[in-house]
């Protein structure tokens, strides 16, 4: 290898023997600084441009995915606000469908009952329609000739001004504990003859709730409910400050004529609307139009740094190799041009497969929601038409049939169990979790009053040492000691008052807690197999439950960064484990 200061002496010795003069040598420390600044210069440049080549294309492509993401999340949303609307319109017609008491009310219209013969009667009848489902809240009946027939629940607020309107009206007012949907839904006659009006109040919390799962989206997202039509008004907002402007008006519009989701960018904010079905409502959200993108610009931030990082690496790699050289500037590229190309597939795939994999498991856990909690409507609504069943027929059908009804609840009441079990566990982590210092002795005090029916039944015994104070969920850790005292009482001996201790000990910055029992106990091959969902041991009619239970208790623990594990033997009880974050 030629030293730089040996190639400058040898151009200038060349350059005077061609031109027969004295000239001055060469510069040595001059061309090393050119060398090394015109190459680095190269290198930077290319750097910049084979950057700028994959992060354009992927930055437009993701920020795309980020807005077809919002608009995904918001159909998901307008289609459970669409729900709950169905759900209130599904048990106003279940109330007014009641034959026996329509008939009753075509007596009245008729002069053949008096008005106070038909309240009493109406009373007496219509009372059960309040046990349909738990957001039922009250009726109010109103016969042809505009006289309250019957008047049940939580009404008072509730208007009847417009009862004579013909058609089934959805609409939002304000009860007496709040917000409530009422559905005026007409009372038709075999004729098709308005024989009057039922103004079913059913709770608005699901629909509240949906409002502020919108909200939730993104960062500072204003979300709203709005009713379309001559002067449109903002019936539920996230924020009472909520503007209802031109942009909203003009978009509302045309969600509400396309039945899709319409989305538009004014000055920097995006607003996005959605009609929901069988209503002239709209749901709306405006949002910063960085916002919609934000995950996605910091990521290509953090990917420009790290492109940034590479080249900066190469460039000091250059200038080090460069410093030693002479004549000869060889520069070998290749394994760097195929290490950065390698690094950008990479990340672009990292990138596509994050994003695709929050989607998914966004999808799969809204649907988990959704299908336990739409389930439980069908489910109340066989329990309920079978126990009616089981009163008013026991006995004249013959005892098969009192029997095949018998087996219907019993099996509706376990699926109820089981939907119940299910959407608690869909439930765990959903949303912002508060996090606090918890006191673990007023918890175990509150589960023991939860389980004192079963406690005192059972005869069980159930002593608590000192336990520490930890940072959690107060409402979640509630839910993991009652399902293992639960579980301590369910699986004990036969014959034999159950024994549970529940103790504690702090290591490092953790609490170790001990809950045990004298029980039937399990095999050691069941320890891990018991925390999987639908997971049972044992016959359902031996012992009653899910198999959702200690699933839950896993979640829980996960959830506070814990660990959670059985150390039990077959007929020698078991002793549940758990590590949660000090306080």
């Amino acid at each position: 290898m030629i030293d730089i200061e040996d190639a400058a002496r040898l151009i200038w010795r060349n350059q005077s023997v061609d031109k027969g003069e004295n000239v001055a040598p060469v510069d040595a420390e001059r061309l090393r600084r050119n060398i090394v600044l015109y190459a680095t210069l190269a290198m930077v440049m290319v750097g910049v441009v084979v950057a700028a080549l994959a992060i354009t294309p992927l930055a437009l492509r993701l920020r795309d995915e980020a807005q077809e993401s919002l608009r995904h999340e918001l159909t998901l949303k307008m289609l459970a606000g669409g729900e709950v609307i169905s759900r209130a319109i599904g048990l106003a017609q279940q109330v007014t469908s009641r034959t026996v008491i329509r008939q009753k009310l075509e007596s009245y219209n008729r002069g053949e009952v008096g008005l106070e013969d038909l309240r009493a009667f109406t009373a007496d009848k219509l009372g059960d329609a309040l046990n349909l489902s738990p957001d039922m809240m009250g009726v109010v009946r109103v016969a042809a000739d505009g006289q309250i027939v019957a008047s049940l629940g939580q009404v008072t607020g509730i208007s009847t001004a417009r009862a004579a309107e013909p058609g089934l009206h959805v609409r939002l007012e304000q009860g007496e504990s709040g917000a409530v949907l009422v559905v005026q839904a007409p009372i038709l006659s075999r004729g098709g003859r308005q024989e009057g009006v039922d103004l079913v109040a059913v709770s608005a919390a699901s629909l509240h709730a949906v409002i502020d799962q919108v909200r939730g989206l993104r960062g500072r997202t204003e979300a709203a409910l709005v009713q379309m039509g001559a002067s449109p008004l903002v019936v539920m907002a996230s924020d009472s400050g909520f503007l209802l402007d031109d942009p909203t008006l003009i978009l509302s519009g045309e969600a509400l004529s396309h039945s899709e989701v319409r989305m538009t960018d004014v000055a920097g904010v995006v607003h996005a609307a959605s009609g929901l079905p069988g209503t002239d409502w709209v749901m709306v959200l405006k949002l910063p139009s960085q916002e919609v993108t934000a995950d996605v610009d910091r990521l290509l931030i953090w990917v420009g740094i790290a492109v940034l990082g590479a080249v900066g690496l190469g460039v000091l790699g250059l200038v080090k190799v460069l410093r030693p050289l002479t004549g000869v500037f060889i520069v070998q590229t290749t394994d760097m041009n195929r290490q950065i190309t390698e690094m950008q597939k990479a990340q672009s795939d990292l990138a596509a497969r994050s994003h695709d994999l929050a989607l998914s498991n966004a999808e799969l856990q809204e649907y988990a929601y959704a299908a336990s909690h739409d389930l439980q409507e069908p489910v109340r609504t066989i329990i309920s038409f079978a126990q009616l069943l089981a009163r008013r027929y026991r006995g004249q059908m013959g005892a098969d049939a009192d029997e095949f009804i018998g087996f219907i609840i019993d099996g509706a009441e376990r699926m109820r169990r089981q939907i119940n079990d299910l959407l608690s566990y869909a439930r765990l982590g959903r949303g912002e979790q508060v996090m606090e210092a918890v006191d673990m002795e007023q918890v175990v005090v509150e589960v023991r009053q939860a389980l004192s029916a079963a406690l005192t039944e059972s005869n069980a015994s159930m002593e608590v040492t000192a336990l520490p104070p930890v940072r959690g969920n107060r409402e979640a850790l509630s839910r993991l000691f009652q399902n293992l005292v639960g579980n301590a009482l369910k699986f004990s001996k036969p014959g034999q008052p159950p024994q549970i201790r529940i103790d504690a000990s702090s290591v490092d910055n953790w609490v170790h807690f001990r809950v045990a029992d004298q029980g039937i106990g399990m095999a050691p091959e069941y320890h891990e197999k018991v925390f999987r969902m639908f997971e049972r041991l044992h016959a359902g009619t031996q012992y009653a439950g899910s198999g959702i239970g200690l699933a839950i208790c896993r979640k829980v623990v996960e959830m506070h960064g814990g660990r959670i594990w059985i150390e039990s033997q077959l007929g020698e009880g078991c002793t549940f484990h758990m590590l949660l974050p000090a306080a």
